[in-house]
């Protein structure tokens, strides 16, 4: 098929929605963009005290859903057949998940949170600031924000939509996960466009706040080890060069740029992690890690339905745990589109190992590694980070504390490269998905033409530099997670339509699934 007539099939309904939405939020921050900022805050405040339980017990839901599916004989079912072959190596399955998932986040967040919780707990855990408890609490709250659940996020959606596409023949789309539930019906044209136009909105949203973080942690590398002086036209130009690289990326394809760049990245994170333990407090962070695990584990139900019910609190959990659940929701379904892509020939089981445990795994002794590095040096050496990073900003913690470690003028450069890998790899994913998913007929193409990436990677790095320039990393965190909140009951309808699928027809799909290796087997 020629470019030309694929791109008479761009689907202008759903790419409609975001454009419009975030047209409309740009003209108003414009107008006034502090109010424009306050009134978008009051919004999410009011959405996070009234219907944020309704969050956190759909995505500890989510987590269960999986955990109990990897054990259940349905977690033996292929996608694709049972006669279907993988085509990516495991390494590469499971770097490309890491890298398009949270890469960027744990790059910025690894000893911040950490070292902040430590210090400033939630008021209703009621713990003394710097307590052994309260940093046990720390440790274990950056677990839950960065480990089993985002990730649970993005598998559930994979599971579902990947089971519909694969083998069920559904198109290459987000409402293609609700069929087992609604039926057909679902993918009539109007249902399609407005589920969509919901999930395009998301994800513009969350590749933008994802942006925002990554251009202030630049801008602040760029600080330390060249002396710039981070501000508008430093963040324009780094947003400019990653834009650039990650549409060139995109159009290369999954199997060159995705690839290359994700393995690349990976690589770098093992580097950097193994730098780290080795050359800082290694038992220090052992100690740390093995405890925070244990309480980690035992308090996870608890950790997960944290709410602080009574009048008068702090809004702690509003503000934090369920702050990170809607702005992974926000990258949920179309992460989980992207990330069926690599799972043709393998098992559910398979897909939720490599997507969900063992990048979680990583999350908590990447976090084990940063977070004891920056509390053995506040708690056990003296120096004050937590002033510094009051004075300098979260984004600066990171690339402070690699000042206690040999070879800072090696590692600081190699940092400042890994923030870029890890959006570029984020947003090329992102752009690739979002692409394909806007032509109107994708069930026989494996990658959008040219011109449809062109548009959705200026949509979403244009975006993310107005936002940044104009309510600075406020607005966007709070429009990418407000963006978050309809995901929630999407992905619950697609975890439940999946449920109700495999009650009725999983004894047939296991008995196929059975009779196929039976047969290759006698051969």
């Amino acid at each position: 098929m020629e470019e030309k007539s694929i791109i008479k099939k761009f689907r202008l309904g759903p790419a409609a929605f975001p454009i419009i939405i975030f047209g409309i939020l740009i003209v108003l921050g414009f107008m006034n963009s502090e109010a424009f900022v306050k009134i978008l805050w009051n919004v999410f405040e009011w959405l996070m005290i009234n219907i944020g339980w309704a969050v956190s017990l759909g995505c500890l839901a989510f987590v269960i859903f999986l955990l109990v599916l990897c054990i259940h004989p349905v977690g033996k079912i292929k996608f694709g057949g049972p006669n279907a072959k993988p085509k990516y190596s495991t390494w590469n399955w499971w770097a490309i998940s890491l890298c398009a998932g949270i890469g960027t986040g744990i790059v910025f967040w690894g000893a911040v949170e950490p070292l902040q919780h430590s210090f400033q707990p939630a008021g209703g855990m009621n713990l003394e600031p710097g307590s052994l408890e309260a940093i046990i609490w720390a440790m274990r709250t950056s677990f839950l924000h960065w480990t089993l659940t985002p990730y649970a996020i993005y598998v559930t959606a994979g599971v579902a939509i990947g089971y519909a596409y694969y083998n069920l023949g559904k198109p290459y789309a987000v409402s293609s996960g609700l069929v087992p539930l609604f039926g057909k019906k679902v993918l009539g044209k109007k249902a399609i466009d407005i589920i969509d136009g919901f999930t395009l909105f998301a994800i513009t949203g969350g590749v933008a706040g994802s942006l925002g973080y990554g251009l202030l942690q630049i801008g602040s590398g760029l600080d330390f080890v060249f002396n710039i002086q981070p501000g508008p036209i430093v963040w324009v130009l780094t947003a400019t060069i990653i834009i650039i690289t990650y549409i060139i990326s995109s159009a290369t394809g999954l199997d060159r740029g995705i690839k290359w760049l994700s393995d690349k990245n990976a690589w770098i994170f093992v580097g950097l992690l193994v730098f780290t333990v080795v050359l800082g407090p290694t038992a220090f962070i052992f100690n740390l890690t093995t405890q925070s695990i244990g309480s980690f584990i035992t308090n996870f139900v608890e950790a997960m339905t944290f709410t602080d019910p009574l009048p008068g609190g702090d809004l702690w959990p509003q503000w934090w745990d369920m702050y990170w659940f809607v702005d992974w929701l926000s990258f949920g379904p179309i992460l989980g589109l992207f990330l069926i892509k690599l799972c043709y020939g393998r098992t559910i089981r398979e897909f939720i190992v490599v997507n969900l445990l063992l990048p979680s795994l990583f999350g908590v002794i990447w976090f084990g590694a940063f977070g004891g590095l920056a509390l053995d040096l506040q708690l056990v050496h003296g120096v004050d980070l937590l002033s510094f990073m009051n004075e300098h900003g979260q984004e600066s913690l990171m690339l402070k504390i690699f000042e206690y470690l040999p070879l800072v003028n090696i590692i600081r450069p190699i940092m400042i490269i890994t923030i870029c890998l890890s959006f570029v790899t984020l947003a090329d994913s992102m752009t690739s998905t979002v692409s394909l998913m806007s032509l109107k007929d994708n069930k026989n193409i494996n990658e959008a033409p040219i011109g449809v990436k062109l548009f959705w990677g200026l949509l979403m790095g244009i975006t993310s530099i107005i936002f940044v320039l104009n309510g600075g990393l406020e607005g966007v965190k709070v429009v990418k997670t407000i963006a978050g909140f309809p995901i929630l009951f999407i992905e619950a309808a697609m975890m439940f339509g999946f449920i109700k699928y495999m009650y009725k027809n999983g004894k047939k799909e296991l008995i196929q699934y059975e009779e196929s290796n039976l047969n290759v087997t006698e051969k």
